[in-house]
């Protein structure tokens, strides 16, 4: 097995001679065979092996295993870094989210500090139909299928699986064959977790139809990210939707127009994941999809409190919102513009949200309904309120997305309405 995990490296293109190789180590029988086949090539690749270890103090025996894996590395010259999680910050609920969460920050600070060229954990192909059978309770959702990947990117760092090939009885039967130590997670016989039950007692009925199900895992999930990325790139040829205001998005529905309501719903779900980090099901649960004149619109369910008026100074950062904007008679091209207007003003300028009935003034002298300019500019009413609009002496110049006042008179001004990042 050794020397098939420099075959892992080789069939994917990863150099291995003379790197810095973290492990993350658990003490467990999978992570120690791991560690144990990359040592086996240490001298052959001249590597620089180190073994990370996080004790989560979820048993009080978990000592034990920070006590074995010091040994076996001090005997090889291996380095280790050891940490806790502290007892204060378990959550009472999602306790194996929030250890999973330490565990990559701790092994990512690790990678950091020592300079580490790739991050190796000791996943197999018992554990990638686990996950996948997890994902299939929970979600259906294909995105998730292949969330164990051979080679993958975690925050920049190279996120490698070599043992995807194996299953737990291969990795047993070699730790007892090399005599690697390990030490048995006493939890994992316990059934108060859903991945245990699986574990215990649907993993082995479907491998008694085909005990080599986890090799099957393992093709569907490659599979899966093959499709998957196929999907991407077609999505990626659509022109992004474009930001309106701080938290919707729209799309042009002419972009989406070849593909079907199905695929559709694919691309909201992968843009909400691009865009909020939210996996969401085909109802979108959380998220609001909205058809209005010729666009799509995209946005949280639960939106943010109106913004309240204020009083606005040329020049001079103010808050609307979430949001920090600045109004100024200077252009400035790398700005971020917002809109502009002509006024002549003589009174203070005031940002608010455009009050229902207004009538706005056009060029010609006549007056438009607001709820009219809204509709041509294709913003929905859920939408209207949160529209910067700015007025003086009670009369509006500017209305976000809607309107630009466009004063023709000797005294008039240039007005420009900017973003500040």
């Amino acid at each position: 097995m050794a020397t098939e995990i420099a075959d892992f490296f080789k069939q994917n293109n990863l150099p291995l001679a003379n790197k810095t190789l973290v492990v993350a180590t658990s003490g467990g029988p999978d992570s120690m065979a791991l560690l144990a086949m990359i040592n086996a090539v240490q001298a052959k690749y001249q590597l620089k092996i180190i073994a990370a270890h996080l004790d989560h103090q979820l048993r009080s025996d978990s000592k034990r295993e920070a006590e074995v894996i010091e040994q076996y590395c001090r005997d090889r010259q291996i380095k280790v870094i050891n940490t806790v999680w502290p007892i204060q910050l378990h959550p009472r609920k999602g306790i194996e989210a929030a250890a999973r969460d330490f565990r990559y920050s701790f092994l990512l600070k690790v990678m950091q500090q020592e300079h580490g060229d790739y991050l190796l954990t000791a996943h197999h192909c018992d554990d990638l139909l686990e996950n996948i059978l997890l994902k299939f309770i929970r979600s259906g959702n294909p995105n998730e299928m292949n969330s164990l990947t051979a080679v993958g990117q975690r925050q920049g760092i190279k996120l490698l699986r070599p043992l995807l090939t194996y299953n737990k009885d291969e990795l047993l039967l070699y730790d007892g064959r090399h005599q690697v130590p390990f030490v048995q997670d006493t939890t994992n016989a316990e059934d108060d977790v859903l991945r245990n039950r699986l574990r215990h007692h649907v993993v082995p009925l479907l491998k008694q139809e085909n005990p080599v199900i986890g090799h099957n895992a393992l093709r569907y999930s490659e599979q899966m990210n093959v499709l998957t990325t196929l999907a991407k790139r077609a999505f990626a040829a659509v022109a992004p939707p474009e930001q309106i205001l701080s938290f919707a998005y729209r799309q042009n529905q002419a972009e989406l127009a070849a593909f079907s309501s199905q695929e559709q719903i694919v691309y909201w779900q992968n843009f909400i994941w691009r865009t909020w980090h939210v996996r969401v099901n085909e109802k979108l649960a959380g998220f609001e999809l909205i058809n209005y004149q010729k666009y799509w619109y995209i946005m949280p369910v639960k939106l943010p409190s109106r913004p309240q008026a204020t009083a606005v100074k040329l020049d001079v950062e103010f808050n609307w919102g979430s949001r920090h904007l600045m109004v100024s008679q200077t252009y400035d091209a790398a700005g971020q513009l917002v809109g502009q207007f002509k006024a002549q003003i003589a009174a203070q300028l005031l940002a608010c949200s455009l009050p229902q009935g207004v009538k706005l003034l056009l060029k010609n002298g006549h007056h438009v309904k607001s709820k009219k300019k809204f509709a041509q500019n294709g913003i929905p009413a859920i939408l209207r309120p949160y529209c910067l609009t700015l007025v003086a002496n009670k009369r509006v110049l500017f209305v976000e997305n809607a309107y630009s006042n466009q004063e023709t008179g000797f005294n008039a001004d240039q007005y420009y309405v900017y973003n500040i990042k």
